[in-house]
């Protein structure tokens, strides 16, 4: 995946610039507002990108002396210049300065296209890290999603010896790391956005609670307030940064459907929905999915995860599949005393129970993302979901609380 940092003062076209992008595929876009100069404030953040597209409105803007010492400080960064107007002086200042294409406003999609395409051409055949990003949402209050999530993540970390980022996104609670962890996290989702022109390796390292070497737990806000005051740019930013350097991110999103939670959705290559195999439960479940749907989320990246399973669920959990057309992708046990005791201990149940029947689940899920990371797709169950066939691709952009 190429990451592409967009860089623009003007919010409107911004978002022109991040629509047209997402149309050239197998990229990543972060966006930040500012002169082009505050990026040399970054440190060394600026590793984790591949392509810098300039959006300014005059020459003057676009700080060319600036954009300089970037190419000269990132090599692999290649840039483009975004202006409302271009003349044979600013093309031959941008071409020195480092600027590989200088397109002019309005942009043309088939150009933008172009200008893209070579600037991602260079690193198209190198072999790149692939980050795969996972997200967990409720369909109700009580599903246990960040329970799951916590020991999924530590799972696959201490199993498989991946490096593994769960970013809490519980706007309610937030007490992800503290299901697997005695410790109190240095810092919060919104406490790193408060300070984000300083996030670079070192200060993420340090914002981070690690619950072992290579598990890490990103704390959230815990306050619907502090939420609020998270914004979408800063959530890229340190997404920009931070995914790179791990192998697996997950995301636990709670409940809640917003424009936060979108930005962690469009990046999953699985979405996770979590339930209870009772009647409520169905209910949730069919809303939120249609809700994803009409998100434009492919039926083919949803999952349906069942938690808290028990033998005598069938007639729930067949008004599940027959409501919702799919068949559950995981059962989790019910499995009360494991799950009560790691919760009480703080610490993954791998260590406290297991040989339990919930460390099992656990381990079997994470051995399913750890395969489809990896690109080992298990074949498809027959029969194609119903919600498939029933609801079309829609590009519409809401914001909702699954309740």
């Amino acid at each position: 995946m190429i990451n592409i940092l967009i860089n623009s003062e003007h919010t409107g076209r911004m978002s022109e610039i991040v629509r047209l992008v997402a149309d050239c595929g197998n990229c990543t876009t972060t966006r930040m507002h500012g002169a082009p100069s505050t990026l040399l404030e970054r440190g060394d953040s600026l590793d984790a990108f591949d392509v810098l597209i300039i959006d300014a409105s005059s020459p003057e803007r676009a700080e060319l002396d600036s954009v300089n010492v970037l190419v000269h400080r990132y090599p692999r960064l290649t840039c483009l210049l975004l202006l409302p107007q271009t003349s044979p002086e600013t093309l031959i200042a941008a071409m020195r300065a480092g600027i590989r294409d200088v397109l002019s406003w309005p942009l043309d999609a088939r150009s933008l296209g172009d200008a893209v395409g070579r600037a991602i051409a260079p690193h198209a055949g190198a072999a790149r890290h692939e980050t795969h990003m996972v997200s967990f949402i409720s369909c109700k209050g009580g599903a246990g999603t960040s329970l799951i999530a916590a020991n999924v993540g530590h799972a696959i970390a201490t199993l498989h010896g991946k490096r593994v980022l769960l970013v809490d996104m519980n706007q309610m609670f937030a007490d992800a790391a503290f299901l697997v962890s005695d410790q109190e996290p240095p810092s919060t989702l919104p406490q790193m956005c408060a300070q984000i022109d300083r996030m670079d390796a070192a200060f993420l390292d340090a914002s981070l609670t690690h619950v072992t070497a290579s598990f890490h737990v990103l704390a959230g806000a815990g306050d619907p307030l502090k939420a609020l005051e998270i914004h979408e740019e800063q959530f890229e930013w340190i997404l920009g940064v931070a995914a790179p350097r791990y192998d697996v991110v997950l995301f636990d999103l709670g409940q809640s459907i917003n424009a936060l939670s979108i930005v962690a959705l469009d990046r999953s290559a699985e979405i996770h929905m979590v339930v209870q195999a009772s009647m409520p439960y169905v209910r949730a479940a069919r809303r939120l999915q249609e809700i994803l749907v009409s998100l434009a989320y492919s039926p083919d990246r949803l999952r349906l995860l069942v938690n808290r399973h028990r033998r005598h669920d069938e007639r729930a959990a067949s008004a599940l599949e027959q409501v919702l057309g799919r068949h559950p992708s995981h059962l989790i046990a019910d499995d009360p005393q494991a799950a009560n005791e790691s919760v009480n201990l703080g610490e993954p149940v791998l260590k406290t129970a297991r040989n339990s029947a919930l460390a099992r689940g656990v381990q079997a899920l994470a051995q399913s993302i750890v395969n489809q990371s990896s690109g080992i797709v298990p074949q498809k169950k027959r029969g194609e979901p119903l919600l498939a066939r029933l609801f079309g691709r829609s590009t519409t952009q809401r914001q909702s609380t699954v309740s």
